[in-house]
C-alpha cells in the first residue's frame, strides 16, 4: 500500500476502540528497507509516533493498533525520526551520488512493514535498491 494512502488515515486503539490520532508520517530504516514506525498527529499535540510491531492491520478507512504503546521519541527512535522527517520531494541519489529524481511516495507491506517500492517523479526503484536515509537524500543503489 502506498504511504499517500495511508497518510491521513485515523489510528484506532483495538483494545478500547477509540481514535488516537492521524498518520502524519513514516520512520523509515535502510538497513533492511522498513518502516520502524508510524508518526502521529494527535489532536492537540504532535510528534507520538506508533512503532510497527504495535500496527495490528492497516485498512483503507482506518489503521488498527495496540496505542497503549503510542511513544514520544526516545534514544533508538530519535534519530531516524529526525531524519524521516519531511520526507516528500527529498532528492533520490544512486551510490555513486547522481541524482535520478525526488521522492514522492514510497510502496510497503502492511503486513510486515518491507519496503516495496520507492517512487520518484517519474521513475520506481525496488525496496531493497534503498541503502540510505539522510537529511538531504535517500540513497539508492543500482544496476551499474
Amino acid at each position: 500500500m502506498l504511504f499517500s494512502q495511508i497518510s491521513g488515515l485515523p489510528v484506532v486503539d483495538t483494545a478500547e476502540a477509540h481514535h488516537v490520532g492521524v498518520v502524519d508520517g513514516l520512520v523509515l530504516a535502510a538497513h533492511p528497507p522498513r518502516v520502524l514506525a508510524l508518526r502521529l498527529k494527535k489532536a492537540g499535540r504532535s510528534g507520538s509516533f506508533l512503532t510497527w510491531e504495535n500496527v495490528q492491520a492497516i485498512g483503507h478507512d482506518a489503521v488498527m493498533a495496540r496505542t497503549h504503546a503510542l511513544q514520544d521519541a526516545d534514544d533508538d527512535l530519535a534519530a531516524p525520526a529526525a531524519v524521516c522527517k519531511d520526507l516528500i520531494g527529498r532528492r533520490i541519489l544512486t551510490h555513486q551520488g547522481a541524482e535520478v529524481g525526488t521522492f514522492q511516495d514510497i510502496d510497503i507491506d502492511t503486513g510486515t512493514g518491507a519496503v516495496l517500492t520507492v517512487h520518484s517523479a517519474n521513475d520506481h526503484h525496488p525496496g531493497a535498491a534503498l541503502t540510505g536515509i539522510g537529511s538531504y537524500a535517500l540513497v539508492i543503489t543500482t544496476g551499474s
